[in-house]
């Protein structure tokens, strides 16, 4: 859903794969989350899919909404 979210208002992304990576795996391990989706934007870490947390931290960083959303 997050992929979904951040694809319909244009943002660009990357997507890594704990399963597949296990750098991917160690680094969300740093991070201390300990599920899945974890989005980071900025200095903001998302787990789940919360899209007032989503569209807050694009804002922080300086990504403002498209119309689209």
């Amino acid at each position: 859903m997050v992929k979904e979210f951040l694809s319909r208002a244009g943002h660009t992304f990357e997507t890594r794969n704990i399963e597949e990576d296990d750098q991917a795996y160690s680094e969300l391990l740093a991070l201390g989350a300990r599920s899945v989706p974890v989005t980071l934007i900025g200095d903001r870490m998302i787990t789940g899919f919360d899209q007032a947390q989503l569209r807050s931290a694009l804002a922080d960083a300086g990504d403002p909404p498209s119309r689209d959303r």
